[in-house]
């Protein structure tokens, strides 16, 4: 008799392990596979002499307790068994230019963050103190990145433009660039992402900064231990390469590249979406899409 999952996912990075685990805990049968070796996506690591390097996460905010991702956490039961090192406070992050032998830090505690980047800008204090308070400001519209069950956003600030809103609190040349420094965190272009992007990220960051011990491989170990708790089947070396649909033109299971076969109600996706678009086969999507 086979075997048929309440839920699906490919692909084990964060998304698809925390998605697991929420749907895991509310009493469905989950499944996970990843076709590497490794799971986690971003997560992962190697080593170099005995040392452990991050391929993604290199540090991780909103970590002290009551901050967002210190929640989230706790309510996937991996906060507790996390080894974390809080990063240096007054510069968990420094931004240099070529020839300028200045460090200008971003420093922990929006407070702290004035005061540390005052010391370099004395005349920008009063417009740091700005950015900061528009920052918290934009963040308190998002209630989710808050854990608050609400759904609704307000529109206006998703249309902000991080580069003229970073132009319109200083005109200091330096500092713009000082504050757009952490874009390499979320791939910004500052040009064109809105500066919700931008107030998200940094926001977390300010409010605090932690580093993993062993690296960030020790999240996915966490929530795979924490799956199997709670029921879930978790494959590696399972690379999907087919999905099957039923006569109803409807999902209904997946194929391997080993020719193993897996049914499920429902289907979710961690993986790039071009690759995904190539296994559902572009006859199957909107020209559209």
């Amino acid at each position: 008799m086979k075997k048929t999952y309440d839920i699906l996912i490919i692909g084990s990075g964060i998304g698809g392990l925390v998605s697991a685990l929420i749907l895991a805990k509310e009493g469905l049968k989950v499944c996970v596979l990843e076709k590497n070796n490794q799971y986690g996506g971003n997560l992962q690591t190697f080593s170099r002499d005995k040392l452990i390097f991050d391929t993604g996460v290199h540090y991780l905010g909103g970590l002290s307790k009551g901050q967002n991702l210190h929640q989230f956490f706790s309510y996937l039961e991996i906060m507790d068994n996390l080894e974390l090192q809080k990063m240096d406070e007054n510069g968990y992050d420094k931004i240099t230019f070529g020839e300028d032998e200045i460090e200008y830090p971003h420093a922990q505690g929006y407070e702290n963050f004035v005061e540390q980047l005052s010391k370099y800008f004395p005349e920008e204090k009063e417009n740091l103190a700005n950015y900061c308070e528009e920052i918290q400001r934009v963040c308190n519209h998002f209630p989710r990145y808050n854990v608050i069950g609400k759904d609704s956003y307000n529109e206006e600030i998703l249309h902000l433009n991080t580069k003229r809103f970073i132009e319109s609190i200083t005109s200091n040349k330096k500092l713009q660039s000082v504050l757009l420094g952490s874009n390499f965190l979320y791939a910004g272009d500052s040009e064109n992402i809105p500066f919700y992007v931008h107030a998200l990220t940094v926001n977390s960051y300010i409010q605090s900064a932690y580093k993993c011990v062993k690296g960030g491989s020790q999240i996915s170990k966490l929530l795979i231990r924490k799956l199997r708790e709670y029921g879930a089947d978790v494959h590696k070396h399972s690379e999907v390469d087919e999905f099957i649909f039923n006569e109803n033109n409807v999902l209904s299971s997946v194929k391997t590249k080993s020719e193993k076969e897996y049914f499920a109600k429902q289907f979710i996706s961690n993986i790039e979406i071009r690759s995904l678009t190539k296994i559902i086969g572009e006859e199957k999507l909107k020209n559209l899409f």
